[in-house]
């Protein structure tokens, strides 16, 4: 561990090799399945006289409700799956438009995917509690660094208030390397629990994942040697824990919260610039402010771990599974009045340069489950301001092509 920053910046060096070796792989996997299982017909029938899911109705409710307000993102994926098999994907418009270099916008093309991260986040944290004998309503306390002073309400905080962001913390949403850096967290920390412990919805609340999953890492036999009163040792065993323990179960290489070459990643626009003469939006590492966002996939990418989360027991077991649905844990709240087919569980992202979306540059991202057919889905686009059918919530969007996708026989 004696040259941490050279190996944290060496992502930038292995982006190159990165995109060839998924490429392949991912290829290899879209052909087939996303996992291994016996592949379903495309349309669900439950009984005779009850609705029937039409997945190709699905799917161009899905490209029809996107582009329903004539202004296309600038560039877009999505997939959708059935029982962890790819049955459906495309991808539409620029990575990065002519002013920027013009790059096509593809199912490989990786993007920063924003919050999205805190789902693989929460998984992580779900695998080492139970392997140190854990449950989410363990205190944090003891597992954050000894010289960071604790502030008031602090020695009752649990997993569970962070995971569903009800730890009462004091932080915002903004300023991203000064709230969730390390020496921002420290800062939290020290403040403590002065707010109610209602949900508030905080970047922080993740973000302090960067410090315990390393150090419920620490404390496993044979962990490696780990120091979370370093900054750099934190950043690089989070990136470390979650690349060994989720994306290489699931054969994905080099998984990180950097970026592809500053002359070829993905821009970040919005759709209100019809001249197309801003340039896209770059965002650099995320690296020393990860936990809560910041990874860099690609589509084909997010839905592999979709399928795997849902269908398998390789990235947690049954039991956890349903522990983090229950809760939601690392994932959107309830929207119960819109998910009338079962329960329906997913979550959000995005990142945005003003508060205003017809002029915010950034990036829209949501990966969202539907159980009770099987139907898991991803939605990525570089872009904000685009004009949706009947709602301005990608997620909405999602559950409405879904729910309008079911039949009368």
């Amino acid at each position: 561990m004696k040259t941490i920053e050279k190996n944290i910046t060496v992502n930038k060096r292995q982006t190159v090799f990165k995109k060839v070796i998924s490429q392949i792989l991912i290829a290899g996997f879209t052909m087939i399945s996303l996992i291994s299982c016996e592949k379903d017909d495309s349309v669900t029938e439950f009984q005779s006289n009850a609705p029937i899911f039409d997945i190709d109705l699905f799917e161009e409710n899905l490209i029809n409700y996107v582009n329903a307000g004539g202004d296309a993102p600038v560039g877009w994926a999505y997939t959708i799956s059935k029982n962890g098999n790819l049955a459906k994907s495309d991808a539409f418009g620029k990575a990065r438009i002519a002013i920027d270099g013009n790059v096509n916008f593809t199912l490989n093309k990786e993007i920063n995917i924003a919050s999205v991260s805190k789902f693989y986040t929460a998984i992580a944290a779900m695998q080492l509690l139970e392997a140190n004998n854990l449950t989410i309503e363990d205190k944090i306390n003891e597992w954050l660094p000894d010289s960071w002073t604790k502030g008031p309400g602090i020695s009752e905080l649990t997993f569970k208030d962070l995971l569903k962001h009800e730890s009462g913390l004091q932080s915002t949403n903004n300023n991203f390397d000064t709230t969730l850096g390390y020496e921002g967290l420290k800062t939290c920390i020290q403040t403590g629990v002065v707010n109610a412990t209602t949900r508030n919805y905080l970047n922080v609340n993740f973000a302090l994942f960067r410090v315990l999953i390393p150090s419920l890492w620490s404390a496993l036999e044979g962990s490696p040697a780990i120091d979370i009163e370093n900054d750099a040792n934190t950043q690089f065993m989070y990136l470390l824990y979650m690349q060994e323990n989720i994306f290489d179960r699931l054969s994905l290489p080099l998984v990180g919260c950097f970026p592809e070459d500053r002359e070829t990643s993905t821009l970040y626009y919005n759709v209100n610039d019809p001249a197309n003469s801003t340039n896209g939006q770059y965002y650099g590492s995320w690296n020393n402010k990860s936990g809560g966002g910041g990874y860099f996939m690609t589509t084909l990418e997010m839905a592999k771990v979709n399928a795997y989360f849902e269908h398998t027991e390789i990235l947690v077991s049954k039991e956890q599974r349903d522990i983090m649905k229950l809760h939601r844990l690392g994932m959107d709240n309830s929207s119960a009045s819109n998910e009338i087919h079962g329960k329906y569980y997913g979550k959000a992202g995005g990142i945005g340069t003003s508060s205003d979306p017809s002029v915010s540059q950034g990036v829209q991202t949501q990966i969202q489950m539907f159980p009770i057919n099987g139907i898991d889905c991803v939605v990525v686009m570089n872009c904000q301001g685009v004009t949706f059918q009947g709602t301005t919530s990608l997620r909405q969007l999602i559950f409405n092509a879904f729910n309008d996708a079911w039949i009368q026989p």
